[in-house]
């Protein structure tokens, strides 16, 4: 079947001062907040220290972090400038949510001591294959995500150290307000990271000077930044006129989508292909509605479902669907879900692997790639397990044309 595999880390045993560069959030992604250095003095370990204190007077290129033996002043990606326990002091930090899970887990899964849920079980039973079994049993204090809700009494109760929050987008003046206001009911440091895939490496290097891991961040980046330049060199290639149209179908019954505007639909729009939903994004959880007769209007060449829901099998089974270009020629593919979603929910860095996939699936001519061998690779380095060649087969059986 598998074997897990661990990273060798390696922690500093002591840190005079930590370096964090190129963390600020410029205006554009901040809504109106300027692109400033902030400027900290050394944190001294006292109780009641303001976790937010900070003066904004320093030349652009200087440092956002300084430390004292056991406490750092950090400048998180809402431009809020926050005190924290140094990387070797810190112990206990809680993901608010799916997105801020995945960052922590791909990055430094031994650092997990409780992961986000709605249901108290962390992981299903269908994910645990596919993660480390050291993971799978973690406590959870609740979730943000979806229509969950934090404990904030057990999230105390457990001594947490720092609140780890990640939305699904460009970070607002709403989640900067969410996260301070989190911040005070907790009397726990609340560091924000942007969501927009754009700000992913900014997001794994604060996150890797945060806990001391900064090689590791920059080996993740490394990694990932190679599969977006290669499906970016693909893409390019491929004249408007010869793109592949798609409809990505989510619910049930297959009558809920996301529009390219939405954010939720990176992995089609970076992968070439012409999304035919011609509706408004809905905000927060998205799944914007459509009718029967606008898809069968939009006849897309393909179909992508989302992988947690019965809609694969409605669409092949259901004979409204049956004169759609895509079920005519057999191109209708199930998302894999697990350990989490290939394109979406959660719309994080999970996402990766999903460009190689979507791209193979609409144009395996100019990308002719084993997606199967990708993909075990891709699990072995940002889920840390090795996954056997026919599970991968097996979890894929939807998801890629018969043979």
């Amino acid at each position: 079947m598998r074997k897990y595999v661990w990273k060798q880390w390696l922690c500093a045993a002591a840190l005079t001062a930590l370096v964090l560069s190129g963390c600020g959030q410029n205006a554009s992604a901040a809504g109106n907040i300027p692109d400033t250095a902030m400027t900290t003095e050394p944190v001294e370990d006292t109780a009641g220290a303001d976790m937010t204190k900070g003066k904004a007077d320093g030349p652009e290129d200087q440092a956002d972090v300084q430390s004292s033996a056991s406490m750092v002043e950090i400048k998180d990606m809402g431009g809020r400038s926050i005190t924290i326990p140094a990387p070797d002091k810190l112990e206990r930090m809680y993901p608010d949510g799916s997105t801020s899970l995945l960052l922590l887990y791909t990055l430094a899964p031994d650092r997990m001591t409780a992961a986000p849920s709605n249901t108290g079980n962390a992981f299903s039973e269908e994910q645990r294959p596919f993660i480390l079994p050291e993971v799978c049993d973690l406590p959870s204090y609740g979730t943000r995500s979806g229509k969950g809700n934090l404990n904030l009494e057990e999230i105390k109760n457990a001594d947490m150290q720092v609140i780890l929050s990640m939305g699904t987008g460009k970070i607002s003046e709403k989640d900067i307000s969410e996260a301070d206001e989190l911040q005070a009911q907790l009397d726990i440091p609340v560091i924000l990271f942007s969501g927009d895939m754009e700000d992913y490496q900014e997001a794994y290097r604060l996150l890797g000077k945060v806990i001391g891991r900064e090689a590791d961040a920059e080996t993740l980046i490394e990694y990932t930044s190679k599969i977006v330049a290669d499906i970016d060199k693909a893409v390019a290639q491929i004249p408007e006129k010869d793109r592949i149209t798609l409809y990505y179908a989510e619910g049930d019954d297959g009558l809920a989508t996301e529009p390219a505007s939405s954010n939720r639909s990176y992995v089609f729009n970076a992968s070439g292909a012409v999304n035919v939903a011609v509706v408004d994004a809905a905000a927060g959880y998205g799944q914007s509605a459509v009718s029967m007769e606008q898809v069968l209007d939009w006849n897309p060449q393909v179909i992508i479902t989302q992988g947690t829901t019965h809609a694969y099998e409605t669409i092949l089974s259901d004979p409204n669907w049956a004169t759609i270009d895509a079920v005519k020629n057999g191109r209708v593919y199930k998302m894999p879900s697990n350990p989490f979603s290939w394109a979406d929910r959660p719309p994080s860095v999970n996402r990766f692997i999903g460009l190689h996939w979507v791209t193979n699936l609409l144009y395996p001519d100019l990308y002719d790639v084993d997606i199967v061998d990708l993909a075990i690779d891709y699990y072995k380095v940002m889920y840390h397990v090795d996954v056997a060649r026919e599970d991968m087969e097996g979890l894929l059986v939807d998801s890629v044309p018969r043979k």
